[in-house]
């Protein structure tokens, strides 16, 4: 998770929930008498005291002197927002959970919270488009999953296969 600062009146900074080190969740949690769990359950949930403790903190990393006092944003110059590796976690499952007659726009219209909750949203649109396009065999590989049709350089539905797990395995042989 990433809490994206936007003030008014600077550059936009993202800081990175994930490397926040043990004194540093140490702190946040004594100061906000709770626990780091709690403190990440609160920013699932935009909590805006539990943005502000985390960035403050991350932002003493280059700005040792900045204070709690000093250092209170507009509550909508503060998101939580989900990173790369997270929307490509989110989107894998969620796709595979969805009905296999899915449209992939279906698909996109059903995991538009993943999108909206993303740091890049292009990238997330993008990613669950592809992943809605490609086949659900859990065996598939990247590689294998860039024809919508279910059709991969190495086998056709007319032609033998190459691979050991084949798509189309009802009218191909497995090769050794």
């Amino acid at each position: 998770m990433l809490i994206v600062y936007s003030p008014a009146d600077g550059d936009v900074e993202l800081l990175d929930i994930g490397s926040v080190r043990v004194n540093e969740a140490s702190i946040i949690s004594r100061n906000m008498d709770t626990t780091w769990k709690q403190v990440k359950q609160r920013l699932a949930e935009d909590d805006p005291e539990a943005m502000r403790m985390v960035a403050l903190v991350l932002k003493r990393r280059s700005q040792p002197s900045v204070r709690l006092e000093d250092f209170n944003p507009l509550v909508d110059e503060l998101a939580v927002r989900l990173d790369k590796t997270e929307i490509k976690e989110w989107a894998t499952e969620a796709v595979a959970a969805i009905d296999d007659g899915a449209t992939p726009e279906q698909t996109l219209l059903v995991l538009r919270p993943i999108i909206d909750a993303a740091v890049d949203p292009e990238y997330a649109r993008e990613l669950i488009l592809k992943l809605a396009a490609a086949p659900k065999d859990p065996a598939a590989t990247a590689d294998e999953t860039e024809y919508p049709s279910g059709q991969t350089e190495e086998s056709t539905p007319t032609g033998a296969s190459t691979s050991g797990s084949s798509l189309t395995s009802s009218t191909s042989t497995a090769t050794a």
